[in-house]
């Protein structure tokens, strides 16, 4: 390297180079580079007319690089405040070589100008030769050029110390540099120059990343704006820093009365919040009363947290209401309804009478008691009366008495208030809360315990529930079915089942009858379970003659449950074949006529039971006639006819003919 601002030795360099063409050892890589790509295209000697951008064109320069000045700018003013007075001009180039922005004395300036060197004059290498400016942008390096290093002796007189700046992807946005003349230029002038790029990298990088939070932020508000749920984000000191609009509106507090106040100023909350705020505890769905200066919200409340090393930056709370939570809750349970009248099928007088009565019954609010044996379809019944009525478009909530333990029924029925259990914060609807607007069916009513009995007379009479641990009543518009296979009657006798509430369930009473009692409807339900067997086994499911035989006779004690499991496994049994023969039902349906002594004695039916069978018998065989029922049975007409009433037998159905 030639030693600092020796201009003899620089310009013999010079001299070598531009009249034999060698480059001295003392010559920097940079500058002997750049002096071969000159001397092929330049006279050293000849005096440069610098390049301009048009007014129009050097307009558009200063729009496009805006940012880029306007970062530079009071850092070149920083720098000129240490170089005032000393004949020096600060230079900004963008990454093309145009002149973007000069600062100076007014000597060093006039000297420039005298060169032609003014804003959107083009520093290029190709129009300047080698200079500071172009040169920095070309080997991506700080550098400097004095004296004799430039390659056209019109600038012999001046030195440049400049800098590349580049934007956060490597990619050059210009240079800065120092420009002064040769024999005031001091070394150190190259590392003020650097400075000062780093500095312009430095705001140009805090600037994009300032915008480029802003720009996050703005896009987290719209994304919390457009949430449907409420959402309030607080510091770690309790300061309510956002809420957006739904919050707003469920809280029915304005945002400019929140923001930048202490949550505790603005609402009351259960303990256990600030706790889990606390041990950092994140709560999901938990539903709470938000008590504010005029009102009370009931709320379902989330907890999420941002952590910044382990400490909490922001606590994220959620809201949703109460109402909207339990629609969308009633959405998901009102599609456990699906079955309507059509998926009762039947010919029999007596299935027809109990769909005229579910038509008729339906649009009322009163309650529903469905009784029958176990397996007539009293579930399936309670769905079409849902679907039948009013509430169809709410949920179809069923409660099965006999699934729950006693000890958890009621705060099944009834739900429990925040607090209440500390296993479990925040409180916990009522089935009726849940069933509101629908239907709640009770299987098996006759296994409700009484204290819950008691409840449900008095939902039923009021229209409103309390939760366990609140004195808030809850108003709820729920239709009530239930259904049994007891006998009701004897359990009020025995004080099992309070009178009151069988009242108040029988206003409208339907008796499903055994499938024995009406086997005209068999040969209906077979062909729509096997059409839907089919379905499910995607290839059709037949019925061999004698197969169907067997099925038309069989007593059917488990009803049509138990003719859906048998017909199901034979199903699956027959595999694709898809033919049920005799052979694929059950063996005691197979062998009704061998039974021996004993097997006929363990099935010896009541007396009762076996009187309403022989009356059956008669009816069929008589086709309805009441005398010649009388006489085949050997009593009297008026006989037959009490008989009749007290078993509840139509004779209409046995007069359309043979029923299978």
């Amino acid at each position: 390297m030639l030693p600092s601002f020796d201009f003899e030795l620089l310009y013999k360099a010079w001299n070598e180079f531009v009249y034999h063409q060698v480059v001295l050892p003392e010559v920097s890589p940079y500058i002997a580079r750049s002096w071969k790509r000159c001397w092929a295209r330049l006279n050293p000697h000849r005096r440069v007319e610098f390049s301009k951008l048009g007014k129009d064109h050097l307009l558009s320069a200063q729009v496009a690089g805006f940012n880029f000045i306007s970062l530079a700018r009071p850092i070149m003013e920083d720098i000129y405040q240490f170089l005032e007075g000393s004949d020096t001009a600060l230079l900004l180039a963008n990454s093309a070589g145009y002149l973007l922005d000069i600062l100076g004395d007014a000597e060093m300036l006039e000297v420039l100008y005298s060169y032609g060197i003014g804003i959107g004059t083009l520093l290029s290498e190709g129009e300047m030769g080698t200079n500071a400016f172009a040169l920095s942008i070309q080997e991506r390096h700080p550098l400097r050029v004095a004296g004799a290093e430039h390659y056209l002796e019109q600038f012999h007189d001046i030195a440049e110390a400049a800098a590349p700046v580049f934007d956060l992807s490597g990619r050059p946005l210009g240079s800065i540099g120092v420009v002064n003349f040769f024999y005031r230029h001091h070394a150190h002038t190259l590392g003020l120059v650097v400075a000062g790029a780093r500095a312009i990298e430095g705001q140009h990088q805090a600037d994009y990343f300032l915008a480029e939070q802003n720009n996050q932020m703005a896009q987290l508000n719209a994304i919390v704006e457009a949430s449907s749920d409420g959402m309030l984000i607080i510091n770690e000191h309790g300061v309510v820093m956002h809420i957006n609009e739904a919050a707003t509106r469920i809280t029915g507090q304005s945002r400019q009365s929140v923001l930048g106040r202490h949550i505790a100023e603005l609402v009351t909350y259960p303990g256990f919040i600030d706790e889990a705020v606390t041990h950092r505890e994140r709560l999901k769905d938990v539903e709470i009363n938000l008590g504010f200066h005029d009102r009370s919200v009931t709320c379902v409340v989330s907890l999420n947290y941002v952590l910044n090393n382990r400490a909490i930056r922001w606590v994220i709370i959620t809201l949703r209401q109460e109402k909207e939570v339990r629609e969308l809750v009633q959405q998901q349970v009102g599609a456990q309804a699906p079955l309507t009248l059509d998926d009762i099928p039947g010919e029999s007088l007596a299935i027809r009478r109990i769909q005229r009565f579910v038509k008729m019954a339906a649009p009322a609010k009163a309650s529903i008691l469905i009784r029958g044996e176990s397996g007539t379809g009293k579930n399936v019944l309670a769905s079409a009366i849902h679907n039948a009525s009013p509430h169809r478009e709410g949920p179809f909530l069923i409660i099965g008495c006999t699934s729950i333990p006693h000890e958890w029924v009621i705060s099944e029925l009834l739900g429990y208030e925040e607090g209440l259990d500390p296993k479990k914060p925040g409180g916990r609807p009522s089935k009726f809360e849940l069933a509101n607007g629908g239907t709640l069916f009770f299987q098996n009513i006759d296994d409700l315990p009484l204290e819950a009995q008691a409840i449900l007379i008095n939902v039923l009479d009021l229209g409103i529930i309390q939760r366990l641990g609140s004195d808030r009543p809850i108003a709820v518009d729920v239709r009530v079915i239930a259904s049994s296979s007891a006998n009701i009657e004897k359990l009020i006798a025995q004080g099992n089942f309070r009178a009151d509430l069988y009242y108040r369930l029988s206003i409208f009473e339907i008796t499903l009858p055994p499938l024995r009692e009406r086997m005209r409807d068999i040969p209906v339900l077979i062909d729509r379970i096997l059409t839907r067997l089919s379905r499910q086994l995607s290839h059709p499911i037949v019925l061999e003659p004698g197969a169907k035989e067997l099925l038309t006779k069989y007593h059917w004690p488990g009803n049509v449950r138990e003719l859906e499991a048998v017909l199901g496994r034979a199903a699956v049994q027959s595999g694709r074949v898809g033919v049920i023969g005799p052979l694929l039902l059950p063996s005691h349906m197979q062998n009704t006529g061998n039974q021996t002594q004993t097997e006929m004695v363990l099935k010896i039916d009541p007396l009762y039971k076996v009187e309403r069978d022989v009356i059956l018998q008669a009816a069929q065989a008589c086709r309805g006639n009441v005398s010649a029922m009388a006489k085949a049975l050997g009593i009297g007409r008026t006989t037959v006819w009490r008989r009749l009433k007290e078993m509840s037998i139509e004779l209409d159905e046995y007069r359309y003919g043979d029923r299978s």
